[in-house]
Order: structure tokens, then sequence, then C-alpha cells
């Protein structure tokens, strides 16, 4: 990195789904000092705003770490078994053999040790439903920024309304069930309403000096500059 610039610590990619999270977290993970985890779910199925200052068990935190390392090495749809990954967790908890941690303070951990590893400086963690965390993002972690991407209603609607088709496309991953599930639960109200819960939970960031917000139509448009 630049010397002159802030130091950046972590990047978070948020959004409403289908407005190019994926696409942009790629990009950034061509980045030199940059690694792109898989869509992690931290704060809507891992953290609890109740028990956000409440310290873990050594037990605890290497159980999360565990669940953390399951999704990023399997899949959000086809989670892999926690206890794959304890002698791993352990190790990763066991660097800090005297201090407290609370979930927040492993999930931060973990996305340094994981970006290490893979011999990168930055974290990108890239949960499109992380848009509605940014206030508790950017209060537990003072040196990470974050991109919130936005894209033409309209298309977020019809690229939901065929989502499911992706894994008759050449997505082997993704369960039929999750593609029955995609077709099921779409319906415009729906989508609309989500959009509008997206865009509204951002605005209230939108110009707060660690956040940026960029449009999926420039991003494809005019990617050099954009990217830039």
């Amino acid at each position: 990195m630049i010397d002159h610039q802030p130091r950046v610590e972590q990047i978070f990619v948020v959004g409403n789904s289908r407005s190019g999270t994926t696409l942009i977290g790629l990009i950034l993970g061509l980045n030199s000092e940059v690694f792109t985890f898989e869509e992690l779910h931290f704060f809507e199925q891992l953290w609890s705003e109740q028990h956000r200052d409440s310290y873990l068990t050594q037990a605890e935190a290497e159980q999360l770490a565990a669940r953390l390392l399951s999704i990023q090495h399997s899949d959000v749809l086809r989670p892999g078994d926690p206890s794959d990954f304890s002698e791993e967790a352990k190790a990763i908890i066991a660097q800090f053999p005297e201090q407290r941690l609370t979930s927040g303070d492993v999930f931060k951990v973990f996305l340094g040790y994981k970006a290490a590893k893979n011999s990168k400086s930055i974290p990108c963690e890239q949960t499109p439903r992380n848009v509605l965390y940014i206030a508790e993002i950017l209060e537990l972690y003072p040196e990470s920024r974050i991109i919130n991407m936005v894209r033409d209603p309209r298309d977020v609607l019809l690229s939901q309304k065929y989502k499911w088709r992706i894994k008759f496309l050449g997505a082997k991953n993704i369960p039929y069930r999750e593609a029955f599930r995609s077709w099921c639960n779409y319906h415009p109200f729906t989508i609309s309403k989500l959009w509008n819960a997206s865009i509204n939970a951002a605005e209230k960031f939108a110009n707060h000096p660690r956040c940026r917000t960029v449009r999926f139509e420039y991003l494809v448009t005019n990617p050099e500059q954009t990217v830039a």
C-alpha cells in the first residue's frame, strides 16, 4: 500500500442481493493485498447485538472459529462440519492465550488469519446482508472500509426472477432444493421491499468517510474509472 494512504484492515462489500457484490469482490481479490472471502453471514447468523460485549470462553471462541472455517471452506448453501476444522480453530485462538475475546474479536482474528494464510494483508468480506449492519461494522472495526453496491431495482427484480436457472447453467455447487426455493420465493413485491430496505439502511451513511457507494451500472459500463 502507498505509505500516505490511511491504513485499511478490512473491506466489507454490502448491498442488496443481485447488485454486483460478488463481482466487485472478485475484482478486489485480484489486488495483490486483498483476499476476498465467501459470504460468511457472520452478523446475521453468528453475532448478537445483545451479546456484542460479552467475552467468550476459549471453547466458545474455538467453536466460532471452526464454524467460520467450515463456511469459508465449503459453501453457505452446503455447510461443512465445523468439527472438521477444530484443530485449525484451536490454533487460531491459541495465538491469544491471555486475551479475552468477544465474537466480534474472533471474526476479526479469523479474517486476518485466512488473509495472511493466502499471502494477503487485507480481508474482503462480501455478504450482501451486511448492509443492515453498517453501523456495527464501522464501530467494531475502526479501520475498515465499506463498499455499498447499488443496482437499478428493475434489473434486480429480473435477476432474482431467473436466479433459479443458475443451477442449470453450470453452477453445480447449488443444490436442487436451493434452486427450487429461489423459484418458489420470488415475488416482485417482496424483492422490492428488500431493495428498499437495503437502500434506506445504506443511505444513512452516504456521506460517511469510510463508506462508498458504487452503482453496478457504472461498474460494467465504465469499469476502469469505477474500479480506480
